[in-house]
């Protein structure tokens, strides 16, 4: 171990600058009694602290009042005796000190001390780590990115944020477990099998043949998957799906054969690539939980059960399970909302969480997973981060840890602006749907700042604190010192 190292190695600057502000005024109170200016008398018991307000000093002393019965001294007079005989603080880590009021002794830190933190920080692998979280069991689950396309700019605030949040946790004692939840059933995996199957389908048949619809993704990556599937296995798919007018072939088996196989071979491939762009943003999830397990194991069914038991659904005459959604979101805030013919927006009361044809709903889903988290494993919270869109979610997801018998204030959710990226003074509209992604910043700026440019390390973290807590849009600036691209919260 070098000198630095155990000079700093257990380094606190708090309570080194308390013990040497204590030193100085003992030194000081002992030379004044050494010469005369005060009667020798016993070292009064005082305080040396860091006041509530420090516009007035970064330390304060009561020494002078606490001495006046020893020194039969009005305070005042005291606290002058002791700034007269002050050891030089030339060397330590006070700039100045200075007599207050009735006798109050303040001493101002001097920039050495705030380098010495840093020195602290810098000698110590586990400097500011604390017990405060008692290893109390903490999920954080963020960017969860839908795995039907490549993760965009929208998702790297999230990352940010949560991982942070995390490391946070971490270093105060909690058990943090970061968590990827991947939406890999319903819907939207539907729509992505489709979207791939007419990729492939126009491939061979070309694509007036095989329009693809609005509603299916359009971007050029569900292209390239569709046609790397097709190097691997040519044409064989094409034939059966033939000769069927539109309605038809989406509702064929051939077709739904085809939506299949093309997703079992496009998710994994889009899975691997989130924790390949995710590894590069230096982001590490230690569960990647897919929403499919849910479903396979009974996990949803069970759930939905469960609040029929306990009064929270009941069935509807067309045989769909609806859920008592305002019953439970009111105690939590803005319950969910819905649109009218008219355009206007009512309070939706009830909401499906199984379909009457049998199939559950996305919300269903979500109460199971967040079930599992703070139920069956045993977290003592879990902690979500979303973007601002879905602000009318959060009520209703903390009542429905109410209605199935947990606590909905052990779910906290974190809600964030989504980032504007600019673009010819415009902000650039993200989609998975269009295909409008950009996904190539840290080409322009890395995530890790220049290893030898301090100028960087500090104005890469602070821009991103900046931008996360202001919700400032974030642009790319060169470095004063490296002139390597950075980015720089735009000003209000």
């Amino acid at each position: 171990m070098t000198e630095f190292e155990k000079t700093y190695q257990n380094y606190n600057p708090r309570q080194a600058a308390l013990d040497e502000a204590r030193a100085l005024l003992t030194a000081a109170a002992k030379a004044a009694m050494a010469d005369g200016a005060l009667p020798e008398a016993e070292l009064p018991a005082f305080i040396v602290e860091i006041p509530a307000d420090t516009k007035n000093g970064d330390i304060a002393s009561n020494i002078a009042m606490a001495g006046a019965r020893s020194w039969r001294k009005a305070p005042k007079m005291i606290a002058d005796a002791l700034l007269a005989h002050l050891p030089s603080i030339e060397n330590s880590v006070f700039a100045k000190v200075e007599v207050a009021g009735p006798g109050f002794i303040n001493l101002f830190l001097a920039p050495s001390f705030w380098a010495s933190v840093v020195l602290g920080a810098c000698s110590n692998k586990e400097y500011g780590r604390t017990d405060h979280g008692k290893g109390a069991k903490y999920n954080v689950e963020f960017v969860s990115a839908n795995p039907t396309g490549p993760m965009h700019m929208g998702n790297a605030r999230g990352g940010a944020l949560g991982d942070c949040l995390s490391a946070v946790l971490d270093w105060s004692g909690y058990d943090v477990t970061r968590e990827f939840y991947i939406n890999d059933a319903g819907n939207q995996i539907q729509k992505f099998g489709k979207s791939l199957a007419v990729r492939y389908l126009q491939k061979y048949c070309g694509e007036e043949a095989y329009p693809l619809p609005a509603e299916c993704y359009q971007g050029g990556d569900i292209k390239v998957l569709a046609g790397e599937f097709a190097e691997l296995n040519g044409d064989k798919y094409v034939a059966a799906c033939k000769g069927m007018d539109e309605e038809t072939l989406f509702e064929s088996e051939a077709f739904a054969a085809l939506k299949d196989a093309l997703v079992a071979y496009a998710l994994p491939k889009n899975i691997a690539a989130l924790k390949r762009d995710l590894g590069k943003y230096r982001i590490d999830y230690d569960v990647w939980f897919h929403e499919s397990t849910l479903h396979e194991s009974g996990a949803v069914k069970a759930v939905v059960d469960k609040l029929l038991e306990l009064g929270a659904c009941y069935k509807a005459e067309d045989g769909a399970i609806m859920y008592r959604s305002a019953q439970y979101a009111a105690k939590y805030g803005t319950v969910n909302k819905k649109k009218t013919e008219d355009g206007t927006e009512e309070e939706a009361k009830d909401e499906v969480l199984v379909r009457a044809n049998g199939i559950p709903t996305y919300f269903a889903a979500d109460i199971a997973y967040h079930y599992n988290k703070l139920a069956t494993r045993g977290f003592a919270k879990a902690i979500d981060v979303w973007g601002a869109d879905h602000h009318g979610h959060v009520a209703r997801m903390k009542g429905a840890m109410d209605a199935i018998g947990l606590n909905g204030e052990d779910l906290d959710v974190v809600l964030m602006q989504m980032v504007n990226l600019m673009r010819d003074g415009q902000p650039v509209r993200m989609s998975k749907r269009t295909g409008n992604a950009i996904t190539t910043c840290w080409k322009r700026c890395p995530s890790t700042a220049h290893a030898s440019c301090s100028i960087c390390t500090t104005q890469a973290a602070a821009s991103i604190l900046t931008s996360i807590r202001l919700s400032r849009p974030t642009t790319i600036t060169p470095c004063t010192m490296c002139s390597m691209p950075m980015p720089a919260s735009a000003p209000s």
